[in-house]
């Protein structure tokens, strides 16, 4: 199946290469979220060098995609994986936007794009058709450590008791529910990991940037800790003494309210020193950061049941929602997964 997989991705590369030829480069955004990448194809009016370093730039980030998707393969992620649904939808508008250029075109190079454009389609349809059974979520058995194996809950129910020390803020959420330091811990291990830290094949689950487990800890962050990132239990325990100096120290520590639950979760991804932790939530929601840190917060309200503003909405369908499933469908969703663990 793997192999079949790969000759899929050569033959996504190969349209990729034919689209440049034509002419048609792409502008791409590269963001990790939950570590993950996404990539937006946007037509470019580039030419000349400028249009080949596009294309490049393309290939690369289609390429930082799929790869990520077959780490997801690998580790047993849902079909609703944000990786999977990146790549249809780069494949998707990729194939808008070449058809666009094309009405703009001379005869020769419609043509060249026309041919382009029918490899794209084939092999887009193949991809789609290929998705459903390349995927599978992977429950809990031979060598995966997830939310659902049996030790889980003791492991939550320790780290847990390091989050006593948070000075955590009273907060209500949508739903008429006090928020709890247990909540905020779920959250964060569903926005991190979606729940696993080991798949079935033994390989602990790690970012592009090298941060591993359950609560996604960096290797240096771990030591600091003085803990074992590769070790569930004190995955878990790392994660939450991590929390631990975002709520009581720096600029997160003096906010209040769902604002704080909300900027915790962005330090907690960026780093609690960051001087972008000064700024107010909607001033973080736009500013010049990371798209993935601004996912991060609204992936936040989302996972606590805190209500998405008309704005957020749009924020959240533009950056992660998967095509074909609305805001509210995935908040629903996505709050469901995250409350259930550990229950």
């Amino acid at each position: 199946m793997l192999k079949k997989y790969l000759t899929l991705v050569a033959m996504l590369l190969l349209s990729c290469s034919l689209l440049a030829q034509a002419g048609s480069p792409f502008a791409v955004d590269s963001a990790t979220s939950d570590a993950k990448a996404s990539v937006i194809a946007t037509s470019s009016a580039e030419s000349g060098n400028n249009g080949d370093a596009a294309s490049k730039q393309a290939r690369k980030g289609l390429l930082a995609a799929i790869i990520e998707f077959l780490k997801e393969l690998s580790g047993g992620f849902s079909t609703k994986s944000k990786a999977g649904a990146d790549i249809v939808n780069t494949l998707e508008r990729s194939l808008v936007n070449t058809q666009q250029q094309e009405k703009r075109a001379g005869p020769t190079v419609k043509s060249t794009i026309a041919s382009a454009t029918a490899a794209v389609e084939r092999k887009a349809a193949a991809l789609k058709a290929k998705i459903p059974q390349l995927v599978k979520h992977e429950s809990a058995g031979g060598k995966s450590i997830s939310v659902g194996s049996a030790q889980f809950k003791s492991w939550f129910a320790e780290a847990a008791k390091f989050s006593s020390s948070w000075k955590f803020p009273d907060v209500t959420n949508k739903y008429g529910q006090k928020i709890s330091r247990e909540d905020y811990l779920r959250a964060i291990i569903w926005i991190e990991s979606r729940g696993v830290h080991q798949n079935n094949r033994g390989s602990i689950t790690k970012s592009w940037a090298g941060a591993v487990g359950f609560m996604q800890l960096m290797p240096n962050t771990a030591r600091g800790l003085k803990v074992t990132a590769s070790d569930a239990a004190q995955n878990l325990k790392g994660g939450a003494k991590y929390l631990s100096e975002i709520f009581n120290s720096g600029s997160v520590s003096k906010k209040t309210g769902a604002e704080k639950l909300i900027m915790g979760a962005c330090a907690y991804n960026l780093g609690p020193f960051s001087k972008s932790m000064k700024k107010s939530w909607e001033q973080l929601k736009t500013a010049k950061i990371p798209v993935e840190t601004r996912s991060y917060g609204l992936k936040m309200k989302m996972a606590l049941g805190l209500e998405l503003s008309a704005d957020e909405k749009k924020l959240a369908d533009q950056w992660f929602v998967p095509k074909g499933q609305t805001v509210d469908e995935f908040t629903d969703e996505f709050y469901a997964n995250a409350q259930g663990i550990a229950r």
